[in-house]
């Protein structure tokens, strides 16, 4: 064991201050003289004296303590110590004249942790204040521990009831997403069943209409009737697309690797049947790895956007190519068409969100909410930037399954 180590504070560095309490003058000096080299002393020369000293900074560390004083003696002295919190834990050696064995039991009873009979040999005294600065340091060193310990195992038993309780929130929540989702289901089925079923009655009678009595119909009336038929469509349309938007908020995530030129080729040529005059243009598409039915349904809806965004152009130009950006590969579909304001792109992917009137350009307005629900569902981010009528850019990244 470390000596020099323990010959000092712990906590200050400096040496341990002895509390020498005695009524006798020669013997405070002849103990003081005593100890003094090795630590710092103070004296007292009465009980009550000794109770003050005992919490002034510096607290002793121990007390040497004369069992026989007038007034308190030392064991009232040592009764008060251990009564008090702050000064309880204080070792405390009775250096006395009273020799009787009744006298040192009864002070060991007490509390003393030790009982040296006056003379005492110097060398017998001082180990035995060592052997108890020693045990006291162990002590304390062991109460810091489990102190440590306790607030640790708190600490712990804290987090243990939080992540209960956070899990207990989860599970609720994933019984709510499961509920919301077969309610979700069931109104799908709802609307693509009981909603749709009024308006193919709609269609089927106005064209009917239309075939049987469009000569006895005038004008104003076979205007009346388109409007009908169209606007009969149209709600069919919305529909649809609504029934598209929630299967999407449920789709689930079947990674493979895409080839993602052929899949953009593949949808060119299918617009190619509708916008004849587009003029496409493929870069080169990394191969990636992704749901390609929904990469697929991202594609349809940017290509067809642009070409139905630019068709009323006498050029209309399609660029489809990607491009390294802050350290992912990005996307994109660009074309000359019309354009947005670049204001309102915040309000581009929201659901039912337009910048164009229906007349000028048919849909719902669905579209490009589904495409930044694909690509959140990627955890990529989809974005777009526009000059009206010269060049509008939609762009997107896909990142791994995790």
């Amino acid at each position: 064991m470390n000596t020099t180590a323990l010959s000092t504070a712990p906590d200050t560095g400096e040496p341990p201050t002895i509390l020498i309490v005695d009524d006798a003058p020669d013997y405070l000096m002849l103990l003081g003289d005593l100890i003094a080299p090795q630590y710092k002393v103070r004296i007292a020369t009465s009980g009550p004296r000794a109770l003050e000293l005992a919490t002034v900074p510096p607290r002793p560390a121990l007390i040497l303590l004369d069992a026989d004083m007038p007034g308190m003696d030392g064991f009232a002295t040592l009764e008060e110590l251990k009564k008090r919190p702050a000064t309880s834990d204080i070792p405390v050696i009775f250096v006395t004249g009273l020799h009787d064995d009744v006298d040192e039991q009864r002070g060991f009873v007490m509390g003393a942790v030790d009982y040296i009979a006056k003379p005492p040999r110097p060398a017998i005294l001082l180990a035995r204040i060592r052997t108890q600065l020693e045990l006291k340091h162990s002590r304390d060193v062991l109460h810091q521990q489990n102190t440590q310990l306790a607030a640790e195992v708190e600490q712990r038993t804290r987090a243990e009831a939080e992540a209960l309780r956070l899990n207990e929130i989860l599970l609720a929540r994933k019984s709510a997403l499961e509920f919301a989702v077969k309610n979700l289901e069931a109104f799908s089925h709802t609307v693509s069943h009981d909603l749709r079923a009024p308006l193919r009655i709609i269609n089927g009678y106005t064209k009917m209409l239309e075939e049987s009595e469009a000569a006895n119909l005038s004008p104003e009336g076979r205007a009346l009737l388109e409007r009908i038929m169209a606007s009969a469509q149209k709600m069919d349309r919305l529909i649809v697309d609504i029934l598209e938007y929630s299967r999407v908020e449920r789709a689930q995530r079947k990674d493979s690797r895409v080839d993602m030129a052929a899949l953009a080729g593949q949808i060119v040529q299918e617009q190619k049947a509708s916008y004849p005059n587009a003029q496409f243009t493929i870069g080169e598409l990394p191969q990636i790895t992704a749901d390609a039915t929904m990469v697929k349904q991202i594609f349809t809806n940017l290509i067809g956007n642009a070409c139905k965004f630019s068709a009323k152009r006498t050029d209309p130009k399609i660029e489809i190519g990607a491009t390294p950006v802050d350290g992912s590969l990005e996307y994109y579909v660009r074309d000359n068409g019309v354009g947005f304001d670049s204001n309102y792109a915040g309000k581009l992917f929201g659901v039912f969100q337009r910048l164009h009137s229906y007349q000028e350009f048919p849909g719902t307005g669905i579209g490009l909410s589904v495409v930044k629900r694909l690509v959140e569902h990627h955890n990529g981010r989809v974005g777009a930037e526009s000059v009206p009528g010269v060049q509008t850019t939609f762009h997107f990244t896909l990142a791994p399954h995790v």
